[in-house]
């Protein structure tokens, strides 16, 4: 049950998780980043594992229960992003 959907939210992880893991060798080897991918490639990470747990939540939200899961969703994986962002470049934020 739900076969396409998990296989769609296991190859959003794997393929955000890569471009995170790239973003980051990027970064120790010539001591540069991608900015958009450290801020965004966690929004996917989390919003993979998300849809893994919760495959029925595939499409639109039509509920407003729906509406406002599938924004803490985004939420969290934008406090990941910014995590994320924080700890390749403490520098940015002033600290």
């Amino acid at each position: 049950m739900y076969t396409k959907q998990r296989l769609f939210a296991v190859a959003l992880i794997l393929g955000f998780a890569g471009l995170t893991y790239y973003n980051w060798h990027q970064l120790w080897q010539q001591h540069e980043y991608n900015l958009k991918l450290a801020a965004f490639g966690p929004v996917g990470i989390v919003g993979g594992i998300f849809l893994l747990i919760f495959p029925q939540m595939t499409g639109k939200p039509t509920t407003s229960r729906d509406k406002f899961i599938v924004l803490a969703v985004f939420a969290l994986g934008i406090l990941a992003g910014l995590l994320n962002w924080f700890l390749m470049d403490p520098g940015f934020f002033g600290m």
